[in-house]
């Protein structure tokens, strides 16, 4: 399913953001591995800690703006920084979880190989598509998240005085001045295509992982499909308990890597939607125009964004219901099989996204989200009429 060149692709680009800081890994060409080099992850460190820096200084900055009445300012600001929540939670996976990270990344790896070689002799030319097709969405990342890194490093050059910037705070006339915009420029320069390249690597990550490993499951392992890509002798009990426990072991090792994301994530997206439509709705006539189509922007982006994870968390927790489900309905010719299968059965839970007992991605997610979104804006302007 994985072509080595769509791998290799993504393992030079994870090589590359390790050299500047973005990861604490190094790619072994040889094996198709990822592995963690000591001297990156100090430097990842470093970078983390200028990155945290750098938020403590946007915070500072929303205070300001927001005691002196700059309403734009102020928004710009504010969603920046609700944005760079989700940056510190992927440094923090990267910090401290980059074991697991890359034991995911290589485990991943292996059993996509494994179940090609054994279940996918030849690619058909629907795989072969869709792989191109995952192979162009990868490149797309990569080159727009340059270009959005790119594009932060020419405002420092072309906007200097903007808000987000530390060298905005030293006045023209101030004496020393020069000095330390010597000493900020390379930092700010440098650090949009570390954040960027961090965020951008854990992304792919998941995309990769998404796009292969949810419909392999759900199609493959379900018996009653009619059309599969792999050989009918996967869907035999013993190939189907080994493979399905594999899935599992794998899903675990995910989940425990990023279930940290899934409420901090969720109440990062709530919050911005929120924010947005609250302060288009109430002061969009008394702020510019770019800041209304900034507001719009980054609502509908998070809505959209996140309405697809919980919808992709939905229907994996869904079809994975099914694919028991159709296991218990089937006959496998042999009282003995059956009698085994239904204990495996019984043992086996449903894959899903969740952050332990205390939050599961199910198929009705998704309305309960948009539901609490607009229930919660007015709430939030009727309370603000009311005070």
């Amino acid at each position: 399913m994985l072509s080595k060149r769509l791998l290799n692709t993504i393992l030079s680009f994870a090589n590359y953001v390790g050299k500047i800081g973005g990861t604490p890994y190094k790619s072994d060409k040889g094996s198709l591995k990822l592995y963690c080099d000591q001297r990156r992850l100090q430097f990842h460190r470093c970078m983390t800690l200028v990155e945290a820096l750098w938020i403590v200084f946007i915070y500072y900055q929303c205070i300001r703006f927001k005691l002196e009445g700059n309403i734009d300012g102020f928004n710009l600001l504010f969603t920046y920084l609700l944005g760079t929540i989700v940056t510190i939670i992927v440094f923090f996976i990267h910090n401290f979880y980059h074991t697991d990270f890359v034991g995911l990344c290589n485990s991943y790896v292996d059993l996509m190989y494994l179940l090609e070689d054994k279940y996918m002799p030849g690619l058909d030319h629907r795989t072969a598509r869709s792989m191109k097709v995952l192979e162009l969405l990868i490149w797309y990342m990569i080159i727009s998240i340059t270009a959005l890194a790119f594009m932060v490093w020419l405002m420092n050059i072309v906007v200097p005085s903007s808000p987000i910037l530390p060298t905005s705070l030293i006045p023209p006339d101030v004496k020393y001045g020069i000095i330390l915009k010597m000493i900020l420029f390379p930092i700010q320069m440098y650090l949009p295509f570390v954040v960027n390249g961090a965020l951008s690597v854990t992304a792919i990550i998941v995309i990769l992982y998404t796009a292969t490993f949810i419909p392999f499951f759900t199609n493959e392992l379900r018996i009653g499909m009619g059309q599969y890509k792999t050989l009918d002798t996967l869907r035999t009990p013993k190939n189907l308990m080994a493979t399905f426990r594999s899935f599992q072991l794998l899903h675990q090792i995910a989940i425990s890597l990023f279930d940290v994301c899934i409420l901090p994530c969720q109440i990062v997206a709530s919050n911005l939607i929120l924010f947005s439509n609250f302060m288009f709705i109430r002061h969009r006539v008394e702020m510019q125009p770019e800041t209304n189509c900034m507001l719009v922007g980054w609502s509908t982006l998070s809505l959209l964004l996140w309405t697809f994870v919980l919808e992709l968390g939905g229907r994996l927790h869904s079809r994975g219901r099914e694919v028991l489900k159709s296991w218990k309905l089937h006959d496998f010719g042999d009282k003995s099989a059956n009698r085994c299968m239904s204990k495996f059965r019984k043992s086996c839970q449903p894959l899903a996204m969740n952050f332990g007992r205390t939050y599961v991605i199910r198929r009705l997610s998704v309305l309960k989200f948009i539901r609490g979104l607009t229930v919660g804006t007015f709430r939030l302007l009727l309370a603000v009429d009311e005070y």
